[in-house]
C-alpha cells in the first residue's frame, strides 16, 4: 500500500486537528500560518488542504478573517476521514499519532462530561480485561473497547464515530503487539485514565491518555525502523486542546 503525498497528509492532519478540539459550526480553525508551524509543511501545501475541505463543504472562507467550520452532518465528516485511514492502515505510527490527538482530547471532554452510565460502562470494560490480561486476543477486544467508551464519554459525536471506525483496524494489529510488548502497561494506563475522569480531572485525564498512547507510539516506531515523523513538535500544540485548562475539577 503506497503511502500517501504530502498535500494528503496535510488534509488528514488538518481532520485530525478538526475533530480533537471538538469544534462548533462556525468556530474559526487555526490560521494558515498557524498550520504550517504546526504540520511542518509549505503555505501552498496548507492552503491547498484548506481548498479541498472549502469544495467539499467543510469549511468556508470568510475573506480577511479565515476559515471557519460549516454545519456538517457528522457520518459525512467521518465518512471522509475512513477512507483515509484505511490508506494509512499501512503507517501505524500515522494512526498512532492521530489517536494521540483525538483520545487525549476525548478524556479531558470525558471527565467532564461522562455520566455514571459511562463510568459504569468503563469499569466493567476494565473488569472484563483484568479477567483477561493473559489472553491477547480477548485483551487486544477489551482494550479498543475501551477506548471506545472513552470517546462515548467525550459526547463528541467525531471523536467517537473516528475510534469506532478505528476499532477494528487496531483491533488486528493489538494481537500481535499484545504478544510481542505485553498488556501490563497498558491495562496500568487504562485504570489510571478511569480513575482521573471519573474524579473529574480533565487535565490529568488528558496528560495521563496521552502519555499512554506515546508509549504506544514508542512502540510502534521500535517495530516499524527507519520511521517518519510527519508532525513537528508544535502539532501538540494545537492538539492539546488548551482552553480545557479554564475548567474547574467537576464535583461529583
Amino acid at each position: 500500500m503506497e503511502k500517501l503525498n504530502l498535500s494528503d497528509e496535510t488534509f488528514n492532519h488538518i481532520l485530525a486537528i478538526i475533530a480533537s478540539r471538538g469544534y462548533e459550526p462556525g468556530t474559526k480553525i487555526p490560521s494558515e500560518n498557524e498550520l504550517v508551524i504546526a504540520i511542518g509543511v509549505s503555505r501552498n501545501t496548507v492552503r491547498t488542504a484548506l481548498n479541498r475541505l472549502n469544495a467539499l463543504g467543510i469549511l468556508e472562507v470568510r475573506h480577511g478573517e479565515g476559515y471557519f467550520l460549516k454545519d456538517i452532518d457528522v457520518d459525512v465528516f467521518t465518512n471522509l476521514q475512513l477512507p483515509i485511514l484505511l490508506e494509512t492502515y499501512s503507517n501505524l505510527e500515522t494512526l498512532t499519532e492521530f489517536r494521540i490527538a483525538v483520545e487525549s482530547q476525548g478524556a479531558a471532554l470525558a471527565a467532564l462530561k461522562a455520566t455514571p452510565d459511562d463510568l459504569a460502562e468503563m469499569a466493567r470494560t476494565l473488569a472484563v480485561s483484568r479477567q483477561n490480561i493473559d489472553d491477547h486476543e480477548l485483551f487486544a477486544l477489551c482494550d479498543m473497547e475501551f477506548h471506545l467508551t472513552v470517546a462515548k464519554a467525550s459526547k463528541n459525536s467525531i471523536i467517537y464515530r473516528s475510534i469506532e471506525m478505528l476499532k477494528t483496524l487496531y483491533t488486528v494489529w493489538l494481537r500481535s503487539f499484545v504478544r510481542e510488548h505485553g498488556n501490563r502497561e497498558s491495562n496500568e494506563f487504562h485504570h489510571q485514565v478511569f480513575e482521573h475522569i471519573k474524579a473529574g480531572n480533565a487535565e490529568a485525564a488528558r496528560d495521563c491518555m496521552t502519555r499512554h498512547l506515546t508509549d504506544v507510539l514508542r512502540k510502534v516506531r521500535m517495530d516499524a525502523q527507519p520511521a517518519r515523523l510527519p508532525f513537528s513538535s508544535r502539532a501538540g500544540e494545537l492538539f492539546s486542546g488548551k482552553p480545557l485548562k479554564t475548567q474547574k475539577t467537576r464535583t461529583r
